[in-house]
Formats: structure tokens, C-alpha cells, sequence
């Protein structure tokens, strides 16, 4: 089981990873490739935050569950939002 520092801490890295995402996306918005490598990188951080999302999924309870998945529907929002832009 995880536990609730473990699920605290990484819903802060995902919250940091939102963060940096939502930036450059709001900068890739205004200016056409401007930055393509730090893009690419949010979009990363996005992904490696789903994919460690999974493993800690299946050892939480159903409290941080529902935690997770809030945090998972922001990050594929996002994500689509991301790859929908034209860059």
C-alpha cells in the first residue's frame, strides 16, 4: 500500500509538471516555435508522470485513487491540448 507521503509527494512532482507544462503551452500559443526542446520536455515530464501514475495507482487506496485520478484527468487534458496545438 502506498502512503500518503508518497502519494503527496508525487502529486507535488505532477503539480510541478502541470505547472511547467501549462507555461510552455501558453508560450507555444503565442509564439510558433520558439522553444521546441522545452515543449518537447513538458510533454515528457507529462507522460513519465502518467506512466509512474500507473504503478502508484494499483498499491493506493481508494481515497488517494480518486486523488490520482483527479490529477491523471488534468495531466491528459493537457496533454491533449498539447499535442492539438499547432507547433
Amino acid at each position: 500500500m502506498a502512503t500518503r507521503q508518497s502519494v503527496d509527494h508525487f502529486l507535488e512532482q505532477c503539480e510541478g509538471a502541470l505547472h511547467f507544462a501549462e507555461f510552455e503551452f501558453n508560450e507555444a500559443s503565442r509564439q510558433e516555435h520558439y522553444d521546441d526542446e522545452q515543449f518537447q520536455n513538458s510533454q515528457r515530464y507529462i507522460e513519465e508522470a502518467l506512466t509512474d501514475m500507473e504503478r502508484l495507482y494499483a498499491s493506493s487506496n481508494d481515497q488517494q485513487r480518486e486523488m490520482l485520478s483527479r490529477m491523471k484527468q488534468q495531466l491528459n487534458q493537457l496533454r491533449n491540448e498539447m499535442v492539438l496545438l499547432r507547433h
